[in-house]
C-alpha cells in the first residue's frame, strides 16, 4: 500500500459498517460524529447501543441488502469476526474505499490511533507494525499537551479572524501572528489562564494599528 494521511469531510457521505463487534461499534460512532450517513449490517447488536445509533441517524439492514449497500457506499468498514467472509466482502467492494479490520493488506483506508483535545486532533500510525505502540505513543503525546497549548490555539484562531478583518497584507498578518506568539504580556496572560484578557489585549493592538 502507498498510504498518505488525509482528513476527509464525511458529512452526508455513505458509510457502510459490516459487523458490530468492538471495532465496528467504534467505527460507527466515529462516522456518526462526522455526520456521515451510516448504514449497518449486523446479525446482533446490543439493544441499547442500537437505540443510541438510531437516535443519531444510523440505519440497520440484514445481509439481503448487502450488495446494494456496497454499490451505494463511499466507504466500507468490514469488521465481522469471520476472516474469510471479510475477504469475500472486500473482493465485492474492490472499487470502493475499504477498511478491513482483520486484514490491513486488503484495506486501502487505515484508521490511525487518534485523540482530540481542545479542538486539536492528533493521529498516530505505525504502518501496521504495532497498533499497541501506536496507542502507547498517542497516550505519551496526549500527556504533554497542556491547557496553555490549547489557549494559544484558541487565541491564534481569534487573532487570525481579527487580522483578516483589519489587515490586508498577508505578509503583515504573518508578522502580527509571530509578534503575538512571542509577546510577553500574551505569554503571562495565557500562563494565568486569562484567555479573554489576552484576546482583549491583542484586539486593542490590532485595531489601533
Amino acid at each position: 500500500m502507498a498510504l498518505t494521511s488525509l482528513y476527509l469531510d464525511m458529512k452526508d457521505k455513505n458509510v457502510l459498517i459490516i459487523g458490530t463487534g468492538s471495532v465496528g461499534i467504534r467505527r460507527a460512532r466515529r462516522f456518526l460524529e462526522a455526520q456521515a450517513t451510516v448504514n449497518i449490517v449486523t446479525k446482533y447488536i446490543d439493544d441499547e447501543i442500537k437505540s443510541q445509533f438510531i437516535e443519531k441517524g444510523a440505519h440497520f439492514y440484514d445481509n439481503a441488502k448487502l450488495d446494494c449497500l456496497i454499490d451505494e457506499s463511499d466507504l466500507i468498514v468490514i469488521a465481522t469476526d469471520d476472516v474469510e467472509l471479510n475477504e469475500k466482502i472486500a473482493l465485492k467492494a474492490k472499487d470502493k474505499l475499504i477498511n478491513c479490520s482483520s486484514n490491513p493488506s486488503i484495506s486501502n483506508v487505515i484508521f490511525p490511533s487518534t485523540f482530540d483535545i481542545g479542538g486539536v486532533t492528533i493521529s498516530v500510525y505505525t504502518g501496521s507494525k504495532s497498533p499497541l505502540m501506536a496507542k502507547t505513543l498517542r497516550k505519551k503525546i496526549q500527556s504533554i499537551i497542556t491547557d496553555e497549548d490549547i489557549y494559544y490555539i484558541q487565541l491564534q484562531e481569534y487573532v487570525r479572524k481579527l487580522l483578516k478583518e483589519n489587515v490586508d497584507s498577508q505578509k503583515d498578518r504573518k508578522e502580527y501572528m509571530l509578534k503575538f506568539n512571542e509577546d510577553e504580556n500574551v505569554r503571562e496572560l495565557i500562563q494565568d489562564g486569562n484567555i479573554e484578557e489576552a484576546k482583549g489585549y491583542v484586539k486593542e493592538i490590532i485595531e489601533k494599528s
